[in-house]
């Protein structure tokens, strides 16, 4: 079992994991699903966290009053034409995108603020020597690994031939069956742990497709020449790779996995945001499991992974996984034994020498990305720490880098966010009483993880050598699946953490109905405790506001306050909803960023629910902070404003166009100039701080603005 593929499932701890189970958000991203990472500024990008900047100063527009400006460097862009731009200008003037980055922005700004700290941190460690056999030494020790270039080429393929030799032991469909179970080697259907949508009080085990070397099924089944010129690029690199571990025809060996994958990307399926949480997410006993799609040998594969005769078995991807498992009987052992050398070999491609790290870079990032550099060997290191012991880091850098008073500051900005919603949920003319009731109670309910958790991961079963760093990946992907394995014979930890606490994002969880804001966007520009609260609110009140509201969007309101697929929604106030969000997904569809290319307003749909309900949330907190007082004019700038631009500021970014189309198609979230557009010209509250008026490019008639939460 590729253990990127478990990292999927693993996933479903993670807020918007979930329901990228659901709806594919965070796992469509123009990467391979099956790829390490290896440029640690890709950790949170090409998709960005919810999140918001600080304001910016300026002078004033020629058509306002005087209290309604803007920054003199942006008065050839007027507010009603295109907000971002307005907002944007000088930055999008003058910003490049960097030749070993996909993208650059405020939430790129400060991951490499983070990366640049945590290497300090590190390499802090690796010059004290630390005792063997403490996390720091297993982080010091890992970090050595990977930046230790010159016993990596002396190794060679030394590292992998034991796995090698293990695959071409295999001899008949039972052998094959087995080891497909194993972490680290491939299989069509992937497996792991996560808490039961219809109980997330107890674990299930998650079934989903799997089994693609490129990002997604469409790159092997779409014919224009664009797409055959990367099917081509991709033989290329799979024969490259079976080159350098001796295979004897690699270019008819890469054709032969080509087909495999083509067949296997037949019986995947897209993203469907229409089916509901049920239809997407079907639990199953496992002799439903067995019978829903006999042609697969479970006993096996999944006793081999740990992961037989549990009492509940999620499976997602509609038809895929049934699909799936007829196709295992229609290509010889050999193929799949070939197809299987492979992937072990790719999915360590960046770990070994710098011949396949460099054909993995050509393929992945140059072709498919526009990426023309290689990130700088410590970013590469870096990025490999934060992936395995990445609690462990964070545990280090909140010490450091986080002040214990901070969090008492955001704890106050987040309960009154909580109560602006409140405040608004309860005033909603379009809602009835009973679903009022529910919706109330489930916000109650709703968790804020605040900074950092109560307790940290142990890694004391975590063991590391500086000198073997496939090795330590390897050992880094074992203990990862131990740790799947174990859970599923125990209770769901609710207070478990989906994420390290210096991420640079946030994050929602239905089957938790929590969300998590750590310690990582808690800096400027998103939270400054120094700073104008018109700005924090507009800030990190937008991402809090944003990470609330997935608890009702499309996808997350199908989940009660306890996080179980249940439908608490009467058919009167459903269809309302319903009402609203098709007229938001029409907004969006006319969003075109390339003449032939124009946002999914159905597949970013929970997303845009997200970014205006969070700013219509924030917004409400922000003028109830001020106890009925007229905020300051500060730089020529009223109150309203700042806080509207402090939220334009966030998404300043660039980003590749191959990655950015490749997002159009893929990702949740629609291009972050939409976020801020389509959002603001939604909101009466803008039209009033920017003088806003018919005519205007963004101007929407009163009753063609979309209100939802």
């Amino acid at each position: 079992m590729s253990f990127d593929v478990a990292k999927r499932l693993l996933a479903a701890r993670v807020s918007a994991a979930i329901l990228s189970l659901l709806a594919a958000a965070s796992c469509a991203m123009p990467l391979v699903e099956t790829k390490p990472v290896r440029t640690a500024t890709l950790r949170e990008a090409p998709q960005r966290p919810e999140a918001n900047g600080k304001s910016q100063s300026g002078k004033t527009d020629g058509r306002a009053k005087d209290t309604k400006v803007q920054p003199r460097e942006l008065r050839d862009h007027p507010a009603g034409e295109d907000f971002y731009q307005f907002v944007n200008a000088d930055w999008l003037a003058t910003a490049v995108v960097p030749a070993d980055k996909y993208s650059i922005g405020s939430a790129e700004a400060l991951t490499e603020q983070s990366d640049r700290d945590v290497r300090a941190m590190i390499e802090e460690l690796v010059a004290s020597k630390p005792r063997k056999g403490t996390i720091e030494q297993k982080i010091a020790d890992l970090y050595t690994s990977a930046m230790d270039t010159a016993t990596i080429e002396a190794r060679g393929i030394a590292p992998l031939k034991p796995h090698l030799a293990r695959i071409a032991s295999v001899k008949t469909m039972d052998d094959l069956m087995s080891l497909m179970g194993v972490i680290g080697y491939n299989s069509p259907i992937g497996a792991g742990v996560a808490p039961s949508p219809s109980d997330p009080d107890r674990n299930a085990v998650w079934v989903s497709q799997a089994g693609l070397g490129m990002p997604h099924r469409g790159y092997y089944l779409d014919d224009t020449d664009e797409m055959v010129a990367l099917q081509e690029g991709y033989r290329d690199y799979v024969a490259t790779v079976l080159r350098l571990i001796g295979e004897k025809d690699p270019e008819g060996g890469a054709q032969r996995i080509f087909d495999i994958e083509t067949s296997i990307a037949i019986a995947h399926v897209d993203e469907d945001r229409s089916l509901s949480a049920d239809e997407s997410m079907r639990t199953m006993t496992y002799p439903q499991l067995k019978t829903y799609a006999p042609d697969f040998d479970w006993d096996r594969f999944l006793g081999e992974a740990g992961l037989a005769g549990g009492d509940l078995y999620v499976v997602m991807d509609q038809t895929a996984v049934a699909d799936l498992s007829a196709m295992i009987h229609e290509y010889p052992i050999a193929d799949w034994k070939l197809w299987m050398e492979f992937h072990f070999a790719h999915q360590f491609a960046d770990y070994l020498p710098k011949a396949f790290a460099g054909a993995s870079f050509d393929y992945y990032s140059r072709q498919l990305s526009g990426v023309t550099e290689e990130p700088e060997r410590w970013q590469f290191a870096v990025g490999i720490v934060n992936m395995h012991l990445g609690d462990a880091v964070a545990q280090l850098y909140v010490k450091r880098h986080f002040p214990q008073a901070n969090k008492a500051k955001v704890d106050a900005i987040v309960n009154n966010i909580r109560a602006s919603f409140e405040t608004r949920m309860r005033s909603l003319d379009w809602m009835d009483e009973e679903t009022r009731a529910a919706a109330l109670g489930k916000l109650t309910a709703l968790k804020g993880m605040i900074a950092y958790p109560d307790t940290w991961r142990d890694f004391s079963g975590y063991s590391v050598d500086p000198g073997k760093l496939i090795e330590n990946m390897y050992g880094s992907y074992e203990f990862e699946w131990r740790d799947q394995q174990d859970d599923l014979d125990k209770p769901v930890d609710r207070a478990r953490w989906p994420a390290d606490a210096h991420v640079v994002n946030a994050f929602y969880n239905p089957l938790g109905n929590t969300f998590v804001l750590p310690a990582g966007i808690l800096r400027p520009p998103y939270f400054d405790p120094d700073a104008d609260s018109a700005a924090n609110y507009g800030g990190i009140g937008a991402v809090v506001g944003h990470e609330m509201s997935h608890g009702f969007d499309d996808q997350g309101r199908q989940f009660d306050g306890l996080g179980r697929t249940r439908n608490w929604w009467t058919e009167e106030t459903d269809g309302l909803f319903v009402a609203k969000t098709r007229r938001l997904m029409r907004q969006y569809n006319n969003y075109c960023p390339y003449r032939d290319a124009c946002v999914n307003g159905l597949g970013t749909l929970g997303e845009n629910i997200g970014d205006l309900a969070g700013l219509e949330i924030a917004y409400a907190a922000y003028r109830m902070s001020l106890g009925g007082k007229e905020a300051p004019v500060i730089d020529g700038l009223t109150g309203d404003q700042r806080f509207f631009i402090a939220y334009a500021a966030s998404y300043r970014d660039k980003v590749r166009e191959e990655i950015a189309r490749a997002m159009l198609e893929g990702d949740s979230h629609a291009p972050s100039r939409y976020r801020v557009n389509g959002v603001v010209r939604n909101m009466d509250a803008w039209y009033a701080a920017f003088d806003i008026r018919p005519g205007d490019k963004l101007y929407l008639a009163p009753n063609q603005r979309v209100r939802i939460w």
